[in-house]
């Protein structure tokens, strides 16, 4: 009956509009009002939350991310994408999947990747003639690499909440971000193919001009290998990889000089007010994670999966279909703090490998980011391309996208040494 009582409240509130943050904060007031708690552990129990050494990597990554995004590097990662599929069909479009993969690997950031990226191309790929629609439904999920590929904020917060390690997190996500970069690369050259799209012939830089592209990109893409390095050489813990991530990315903007005091003031504030966001979420869920477990329904949950779920496979189907749903409902960040900590315990009895797990988690966030109508990225796919536009004129692109994710999710699910191989290597 209490769990039946906390989800009416819970989704009564979001339908209503009000921010996550905020609906959880009021159900787990409510909640223990009602089994008549003193509302001081509301305010110990979000302190505790975000009382970790290792939260400090969330502001260092997400201004990191910021630093390198305005800092000329999305412009230089871009030449290099063009040059080097710039020549295929639809090679606008595929630039764009490239690009927002490679400035994922720098940024960390989903919806920071779209926009960098999508500021930059999107005004091309409308004047090679690219519908909005399909403008949309590409920038927009193709942001989510930033997700996947490491380095990830979403990843650091998994870590920490799931108690699974940062830098096997980072690695594990090489594979299955190189695999739907690929994927989301043919579609959108088929799709390119078959409407038509991309009228202006793109000339593909050769010899030294494409070498001085490649070394102007050269120093930008030397950020994921020093924040991997560092971490798998025990130089440093993913808090300590974000300050150097951090510093390196001051260097790269003193060298371009493409910033000046302004920028790197609204770089600062835009850093801060995210991070601000995120650890309210954080600290909020923790409170309701106290809730819950004062009701035993964490307990409730895991007797269920160990009653109907008869193998591994089907306690990772069905935490898929919840993911699937819940994504549709609110934001990643909530999802993973209130619910990796109820589903981590669950795996390990199911004997699933933490790191393979973290990464079924991944990509079913991924996917959340992208399903209507709580999908962010979309979202900003949508606004960058139209700022009028709404997330249904992406229709039927959107759903063909939906579909490759989804079915990178069951990849995943169903062939484990995906995510574990490249972790193995460093153990």
């Amino acid at each position: 009956m209490m769990i039946v009582l906390i989800l009416l409240i819970f989704f009564a509130l979001l339908f209503i509009g009000m921010p996550i943050a905020y609906v959880i904060g009021l159900v787990s007031i409510a909640m223990l009002l009602l089994g008549g708690v003193s509302l001081e552990i509301v305010i110990q129990r979000m302190f505790a939350g975000v009382d970790s050494f290792s939260y400090l990597a969330l502001p260092l990554f997400i201004l990191a991310g910021n630093i390198m995004g305005k800092g000329g590097l999305t412009r230089r990662l871009m030449a290099l994408s063009s040059a080097i599929v710039g020549r295929f069909t639809g090679g606008t479009a595929i630039t764009t999947v490239v690009t927002t993969a490679l400035f994922g690997a720098v940024s960390g950031s989903t919806v920071a990747t779209t926009y960098a990226v999508g500021s930059v191309l999107v005004p091309r790929l409308q004047e090679e003639k690219y519908s909005n629609s399909f403008i949309a439904s590409i920038i927009g999920p193709a942001g989510v690499l930033g997700l996947i590929i490491p380095p990830s904020i979403t990843m650091v917060i998994l870590g920490i909440t799931a108690n699974i390690s940062i830098g096997d997190l980072f690695i594990a996500g090489v594979i299955p971000g190189i695999l739907l970069t690929v994927a989301l690369s043919v579609y959108v050259a088929v799709i390119a193919r078959k409407k038509g799209y991309g009228e202006i012939s793109v000339e593909t830089p050769k010899g030294k001009e494409f070498w001085k592209i490649a070394w102007q990109a050269f120093f930008p893409l030397l950020t994921p290998i020093f924040i991997l390095g560092s971490i798998f050489s025990g130089f440093a813990t993913a808090t300590e990889a974000a300050v150097i991530a951090v510093a390196y990315g001051f260097i790269l903007a003193l060298v371009y000089r493409e910033l000046n005091f302004r920028t790197y003031r609204e770089i600062m504030v835009s850093s801060a007010v995210t991070s601000a966001t995120i650890l309210i979420i954080i600290s909020a869920a923790n409170a309701f994670t106290y809730v819950l477990t004062a009701n035993r329904i964490p307990v409730m949950i895991s007797n269920f999966f160990l009653e109907y779920a008869t193998s591994p496979w089907m306690f990772l189907i069905i935490v898929s279909i919840i993911l699937l749903i819940l994504g549709t409902l609110t934001e990643v960040t909530s999802l993973i703090v209130l619910l990796s900590p109820i589903f981590m315990p669950i795996a390990t009895q199911y004997g699933i490998d933490p790191v393979h797990f973290g990464m079924v988690l991944i990509m079913n966030f991924a996917l959340a980011n992208i399903t209507p109508p709580v999908g962010l990225s979309l979202i900003a796919g949508c606004s960058i391309t139209d700022r009028k536009m709404g997330i249904e004129e992406t229709l039927p692109y959107i759903l063909h996208v939906l579909a490759i994710v989804g079915v990178m999710v069951a990849i995943i699910i169903f062939f484990p040494p995906l995510s574990t191989f490249l972790p193995g290597l460093f153990e």
